[in-house]
């Protein structure tokens, strides 16, 4: 899922326990794949396809370095961004700051969630849903991100489609040369679903090993995932320019409808 590339000394001794991928010094922020382009792009479906209008309220669910809450701000909507990781909202305070926009953000878990305010949409992206910690996986967020959403709001989902994200594991890769040089390895399991991925990444005289954890779903499984907590009209496409989902498409985007919730 993963690509990056760091600098450093190829041969420096290895920090033996990983730290999380989210951590400072994460190979995560300086992605090479995540480009402006690639965001602006990416926004682009995502206000259609989201039916947001000028000035909507929108939770980006695991912000990162804050790419989408920046971009959904400069469109002139109310982004807020949170994200478990420190390092993340550390990154994305002083993203946001050097676009000089003005965005929320704030360190807390999706699954842990206590919206003060409804929200007119979500999004969940690059495979933040699934993520594994050391309390098990984080989809559990869902029903926190619906109670955060007024009835009728849309949520995006993007995730790798189990089956050809299987097929097309590249279980051991490197990048750069000489003194740049990141190794990349993944493991795939079947039994809890789950993959694994191992960086190496080489930080001044020392190599840093990180290591993320996530579960990879199938399309039934996702739909069904969004139903339990309480979305409808779930409409799940190949990725963001919504063609049609085929065994060998990548990635997955959901789309889905916060119902309203049931009276007592």
């Amino acid at each position: 899922v993963f690509f990056p590339t760091v600098s450093g000394d190829r041969h420096a001794p290895l920090i033996e326990q990983p730290l999380d991928f989210f951590d400072d010094g994460s190979p995560y922020l300086d992605h090479p794949l995540l480009t402006p382009a690639r965001t602006k792009a990416e926004i682009d479906q995502i206000v259609a396809r989201l039916d947001l209008v000028p000035g909507a309220k929108v939770l980006d669910v695991g912000c990162g370095s804050g790419r989408h809450t920046i971009e959904l701000k400069r469109r002139g909507f109310e982004a807020t961004g949170i994200d478990p990781s420190a390092a993340m909202i550390a990154a994305a305070t002083n993203r946001a700051a050097e676009a000089g926009v003005d965005v929320v953000l704030e360190q807390t878990a999706g699954e842990e969630l206590i919206a003060e305010r409804e929200f007119d949409g979500a999004i969940c992206l690059f495979t933040t849903l699934g993520q594994v910690g050391a309390a098990g996986d984080n989809t559990r967020l869902l029903g926190r991100v619906r109670a955060a959403l007024r009835p009728g709001a849309k949520l995006a989902v993007e995730v790798p489609q189990r089956d050809a994200a299987v097929q097309m594991l590249v279980e051991r890769e490197e990048f750069g040369e000489g003194e740049h040089r990141t190794v990349v390895t993944r493991e795939f399991d079947d039994a809890s679903g789950t993959v694994t991925e191992q960086f190496r990444v080489a930080v001044g005289a020392l190599e840093r090993s990180y290591r993320l954890r996530y579960r990879l779903f199938a399309c039934e499984q996702l739909t069904a995932l969004l139903e339990a907590a309480g979305f409808v009209d779930v409409s799940v496409t190949a990725g963001y320019t919504g063609e049609a989902l085929v065994p060998e498409s990548p990635v997955m985007l959901a789309i889905a409808r916060a119902s309203a919730p049931e009276r007592q």
